[in-house]
């Protein structure tokens, strides 16, 4: 198969400015993702979309393609399946199967990748797989608002008293990987195309960038002092 390799690197941020170009262990972040992508020998290209012209250089430093955003996929309610969307059509891509790998990952491995590519191939009938990592606190836990604006278990009262250990394995999102056809993720206008696997990661790989205190942690966890 051959993979092609999507790092979406916007250059607006709320939370950190300038977030895909902050540095873990020396390296910016999104140095780190396209340094992982180009060490998988199945993925034959490494597309870095964007609308900065910081994130186009520093890109470029690292031998990635540029594909230069839409005014419309560069706003922050633009969805990450409409760039996908303009990739697919500016980049005149055909069969390829699509590796999203987004920045804010930066302790996701080499060897992650490698596996939910391998997971992927394992069979003909799959065709999404994304990457999760244990949920922090069981949703069974939860308590939400009905209808009535009561606020109630999310399946059953007993849930919220039983030990962990009990209740069934939880897995969230962790937005480190996605690996779908182009064409599916079109088809399905998303990145979870039935059926699909879940390929889980441990808690520090799963690690996402959305604050400094997040920052500061991914950077402790690399020099062996976690916070």
């Amino acid at each position: 198969m051959d993979y092609i390799a999507i790092i979406p690197a916007r250059g607006g941020s709320k939370g950190i400015k300038d977030k895909n170009l902050q540095l873990v262990d020396g390296v910016s972040l999104l140095a780190r993702a396209i340094n992982s992508a180009k060490k998988i020998d199945s993925i034959s290209r490494v597309i870095v979309s964007t609308d900065s012209e910081s994130i186009i250089e520093e890109a470029i430093a690292y031998n990635a393609e540029i594909h230069r955003r839409r005014h419309l996929t560069s706003s922050d309610s633009a969805k990450t399946i409409d760039v996908i969307k303009d990739i697919y059509c500016d980049m005149m891509l055909s069969d390829e199967v699509c590796i999203l790998l987004q920045p804010t990952s930066p302790l996701r491995q080499v060897s992650d990748i490698q596996a939910c590519i391998n997971e992927y191939e394992s069979n003909y009938l799959i065709n999404s797989v994304v990457s999760a990592t244990l949920c922090e606190h069981h949703p069974y836990k939860v308590i939400v608002q009905d209808d009535t604006g009561e606020m109630v278990a999310i399946r059953q009262i007993s849930d919220l008293e039983a030990p962990r250990q009990r209740l069934p394995k939880a897995l969230r999102v962790n937005g480190a990987i996605y690996i779908s056809s182009f064409k599916n993720l079109i088809k399905h206008n998303s990145f979870f195309c039935h059926p699909t696997r879940f390929f889980e990661m441990g808690e520090d790989e799963s690690i996402d960038i959305d604050s400094y205190k997040d920052l500061e942690r991914a950077n402790s966890i690399t020099k062996g002092k976690l916070l």
